[in-house]
């Protein structure tokens, strides 16, 4: 318990050092250092991580944040303390120990997540490196690594398990939603309201033991509006600082962050071309918020070119693999594609499109609301309008991209999770929206009705549309789901076997899914190299097996199985695995 309380408290300081200097240097508001914080961490972490220096970077940024923090300290005196510690940040604080209490014990779940999201990060943390050719169990190599660096800052602190991979996500996600305080600390309907809509978009998607990213771009494009908006018009080169962190994490989150990252440019560059800075400071910018986001992105991808080469990937991002997708599907398969995609948003019934169409008439109707109350011009809500729904537009355009060049064919046809891709969005451009009506009634006095409409509306969807969403917000019973791990685990503490070996799994006798079951088995054994084994006719052939495994182990024996113990000499029932110097063993014995 004391080692514990020791990491927790080294943590904190570590982290919260980093936040009062954030603070102080950039004079955010205190509400969003601790996002910005993060994905600065991440950041740089990250780029020392793409030359194997995890170890040297890692402890600098530990002992940094807690030297930086004390000098803060000393030489600002408690008066900065006593403006950073508001009431938002000590309730960050306090959400940040109920999630923490919350997920002890708790268990990744879902097949993303061992398919890529939580495998990645599992990996990263074993070998302290990121993926190579020789860690095959990550197979969506093309993705960046953004959460998973996230994730293994706290979990070498904290300590691996999935509990803290959980509660290192989760509070990254509550750190956007913190951020959008300060712009409503005056109204606390409207305070109430871009919280209420936060936690919204945090539950879309978000399973209890999920590290999926999908609904974080939400957070982050929010997040980097928020802190534009925040500093704008007192300290606009520290709001700006702040955006391009949380620029350049959002390109290395996903590979399909990179349109949400444009979103915030946007926003970031209006807020450059609309400030006091001279011509030259305004191109500097300018060219700083451009460059770095894809700089850092494009430098993954060189990584993935210099470490794998040639071979090729799950959703890749290369010509090749756009071409290769491509002639895999035949002319009656695009077209029955192209009939699915482009009548999916008429059938109100379908998953995401109800949203879809009230985004499409928010995009209308907030601009032209303003307009008529006369907080905007004409030309500008005109501009709101077409720039909302020609976002909308150029994204259904990408996914229409994504499913013709990226996915394979079975997942083209059946439009795999277009649901999460456009409700994702949806929020986004729905969020901004509603930031934008808030941001434009400052000093009006319809702003707070309107801030306690979209609250009620956030508290109907929350409580009516989703109400068994908000157990995961209290309840640990949901994140203790653990019916996918539960049987490998057993199996692995049953007979103690190790990680990080290599293993082949007998399953004949009581087949398994060869697909999520083999991912689950590899998270669970924490191994690149492990393979079912099954419906084969001509039996295992322990032999053969040895020479590419460490371990066989009968998950569910037949017939079969005991047939092949027995001629080697050992005893079906007292032989639920054999390892390979006990093979090879025998082996000797027999052949003397």
């Amino acid at each position: 318990m004391m080692a514990l309380l020791l990491h927790l408290f080294l943590f904190s300081a570590f982290f919260l050092g980093w936040c009062l200097w954030l603070f102080h240097r950039l004079r955010l508001p205190a509400e969003q250092t601790p996002v910005v914080a993060m994905c600065a961490l991440s950041v740089v972490t990250y780029l020392f991580g793409l030359v194997n220096l995890f170890g040297l970077i890692q402890p600098i940024l530990y002992a940094g944040g807690i030297l930086l923090g004390l000098w803060t300290l000393f030489r600002q005196g408690p008066k900065l303390l006593r403006r950073f510690v508001t009431l938002p940040m000590i309730g960050f604080g306090l959400v940040c120990g109920w999630f923490m209490l919350l997920l002890r014990g708790a268990a990744v779940e879902g097949h993303d997540n061992f398919a890529h999201w939580a495998i990645v990060a599992k990996s990263i943390l074993t070998h302290n490196a990121f993926p190579t050719a020789a860690n095959t169990a990550v197979e969506y190599v093309s993705y960046p690594p953004g959460t998973a660096v996230w994730i293994k800052l706290v979990c070498d602190l904290l300590g691996t398990s999935d509990g803290t991979m959980l509660f290192a996500h989760i509070i990254l996600n509550m750190a956007c939603i913190l951020a959008l305080i300060p712009l409503c600390r005056r109204s606390l309907p409207v305070g109430a309201a871009l919280v209420a809509y936060g936690i919204f978009s945090f539950l879309q998607f978000n399973g209890c033991g999920s590290l999926m990213v999908d609904y974080l771009f939400t957070l982050l494009v929010l997040a980097t509006a928020a802190v534009i908006l925040a500093c704008q018009k007192e300290h606009p080169a520290g709001g700006l600082t702040g955006a391009l962190v949380l620029l350049c994490f959002t390109t290395l989150v996903k590979n399909s962050g990179l349109i949400f990252a444009v979103i915030g440019l946007v926003l970031a560059l209006w807020a450059v071309w609309h400030s006091g800075f001279s011509r030259k400071i305004r191109w500097i910018w300018s060219g700083l918020l451009t460059l770095a986001p894809v700089g850092v992105w494009a430098l993954w991808l060189l990584r993935v070119q210099l470490v794998y080469g040639e071979t090729s990937s799950k959703h890749a991002v290369s010509v090749e693999n756009y071409a290769q997708q491509i002639s895999e599907k035949s002319a009656a398969d695009i077209a029955a594609f192209q009939q699915s995609f482009f009548t999916y948003w008429l059938h109100p019934g379908y998953s995401g499109v109800v949203f879809f169409w009230i985004t499409v008439a928010l995009c209308i109707a907030v601009p032209l609301l303003l307009s008529a109350m006369g907080r905007i011009d004409k030309k500008r809500a005109l501009l709101y309008v077409c720039g909302s729904l020609g976002t909308l537009a150029f994204y259904l355009f990408t996914l229409y991209l994504t499913y013709l060049l990226s996915m394979s064919r079975e997942e083209m046809l059946v439009l795999a999770s277009l649901p999460r891709y456009i409700v994702c969005f949806c929020a986004a451009i729905t969020g901004l929206m509603l930031m934008a009506l808030l941001w434009h009634l400052q000093g009006h006095k319809a702003r707070p009705w309107a801030g306690g409409v979209i609250l009620a509306c956030c508290l109907y969807a929350l409580f009516v549309c989703q109400p068994g969403s908000l157990r995961c917000l209290y309840s640990r019973q949901d994140y203790q789901n653990n019916a996918e791990q539960a049987p490998w685990i057993e199996l692995r503490e049953e007979y103690g076997l190790p990680e990080g070996a290599s293993y082949l799994f007998y399953t004949n006798g009581s087949p398994v899914d060869g697909w999520t079951g083999l991912m689950v088995a590899r998270y669970v054994f924490n191994t690149d190299h492990a393979a079912l084994w099954q419906l084969r006719d001509d039996g295992p052939y322990l032999a053969a097996a040895f020479e590419e495994y460490e371990y066989v182990v009968f998950k569910s024996p037949d017939a079969q199985s005991d047939a092949e113990l027995e001629r080697w000499g050992f005893d079906p029932a007292s032989t639920p695995y054999l390892d390979r110097g006990t093979f090879i063993q025998r082996q000797q014995e027999l052949g003397s």
